[in-house]
Protein backbone atom coordinates (compact mmCIF):
# COMPACT_ATOMS: atom_id res chain seq x y z
CA UNK A 1 0.00 0.00 0.00
CA UNK A 2 2.91 2.04 0.10
CA UNK A 3 2.95 2.47 -4.00
CA UNK A 4 0.03 4.41 -5.15
CA UNK A 5 -0.05 2.57 -8.37
CA UNK A 6 -1.32 -0.92 -6.04
CA UNK A 7 -3.26 1.20 -3.81
CA UNK A 8 -6.24 -1.44 -2.68
CA UNK A 9 -9.93 -0.15 -1.85
CA UNK A 10 -11.84 -3.12 -0.19
CA UNK A 11 -15.81 -2.64 -0.27
CA UNK A 12 -18.13 -4.95 1.32
CA UNK A 13 -20.66 -6.33 -1.02
CA UNK A 14 -24.00 -8.29 -0.34
CA UNK A 15 -23.88 -11.71 -1.81
CA UNK A 16 -26.84 -11.00 -3.88
CA UNK A 17 -24.98 -8.27 -5.72
CA UNK A 18 -21.91 -10.19 -5.63
CA UNK A 19 -23.99 -12.79 -7.82
CA UNK A 20 -24.99 -9.71 -9.96
CA UNK A 21 -21.19 -8.60 -10.54
CA UNK A 22 -20.58 -12.35 -11.32
CA UNK A 23 -22.73 -12.51 -13.74
CA UNK A 24 -22.19 -9.86 -15.51
CA UNK A 25 -18.94 -10.25 -15.43
CA UNK A 26 -19.16 -13.81 -17.46
CA UNK A 27 -21.71 -12.08 -19.85
CA UNK A 28 -19.27 -9.32 -20.51
CA UNK A 29 -16.15 -11.03 -20.61
CA UNK A 30 -14.51 -8.33 -18.12
CA UNK A 31 -12.55 -8.87 -15.05
CA UNK A 32 -15.07 -7.99 -12.12
CA UNK A 33 -12.40 -5.46 -11.40
CA UNK A 34 -12.76 -3.48 -15.06
CA UNK A 35 -16.73 -4.47 -15.09
CA UNK A 36 -16.54 -1.97 -11.20
CA UNK A 37 -14.26 -0.04 -12.66
CA UNK A 38 -16.80 1.02 -15.61
CA UNK A 39 -20.09 1.08 -13.55
CA UNK A 40 -18.63 3.20 -11.02
CA UNK A 41 -17.65 5.32 -13.90
CA UNK A 42 -20.97 5.42 -15.32
CA UNK A 43 -22.57 5.06 -12.04
CA UNK A 44 -20.94 7.73 -9.76
CA UNK A 45 -22.14 11.00 -11.82
CA UNK A 46 -25.81 9.72 -12.45
CA UNK A 47 -25.60 9.47 -8.46
CA UNK A 48 -24.31 12.58 -7.34
CA UNK A 49 -27.24 14.21 -9.90
CA UNK A 50 -29.98 12.37 -8.20
CA UNK A 51 -29.03 12.61 -4.48
CA UNK A 52 -27.26 16.53 -4.81
CA UNK A 53 -30.83 17.97 -5.13
CA UNK A 54 -31.53 21.60 -3.52
CA UNK A 55 -30.62 21.87 -0.32
CA UNK A 56 -33.21 22.93 1.98
CA UNK A 57 -32.84 25.39 4.30
CA UNK A 58 -32.29 24.52 8.39
CA UNK A 59 -35.29 24.57 10.21
CA UNK A 60 -34.68 26.52 13.36
CA UNK A 61 -35.17 25.13 16.82
CA UNK A 62 -38.57 26.34 17.40
CA UNK A 63 -40.20 25.12 13.70
CA UNK A 64 -38.66 21.71 14.75
CA UNK A 65 -40.13 21.10 17.88
CA UNK A 66 -43.47 22.44 16.02
CA UNK A 67 -43.49 19.34 13.95
CA UNK A 68 -44.11 17.19 16.87
CA UNK A 69 -47.33 18.89 18.36
CA UNK A 70 -49.69 15.93 18.52
CA UNK A 71 -47.35 13.09 18.83
CA UNK A 72 -48.19 10.72 21.19
CA UNK A 73 -45.25 10.03 23.78
CA UNK A 74 -44.64 6.43 25.81
CA UNK A 75 -47.54 7.82 28.47
CA UNK A 76 -49.99 8.59 26.42
CA UNK A 77 -49.71 11.67 26.20
CA UNK A 78 -50.17 13.95 24.05
CA UNK A 79 -47.37 16.76 22.70
CA UNK A 80 -48.34 20.17 22.66
CA UNK A 81 -47.17 23.14 20.69
CA UNK A 82 -43.89 24.76 21.19
CA UNK A 83 -44.20 27.34 23.50
CA UNK A 84 -40.82 28.45 22.35
CA UNK A 85 -41.75 31.39 19.11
Amino acid sequence: MRNGRNSLLTIPVEPGLKALIKEASSKTQLSQADLLRTALRLGVPEVIKRLEGVKRPRRNFAEYLGLFAGVVTRNREMVGPSRVK
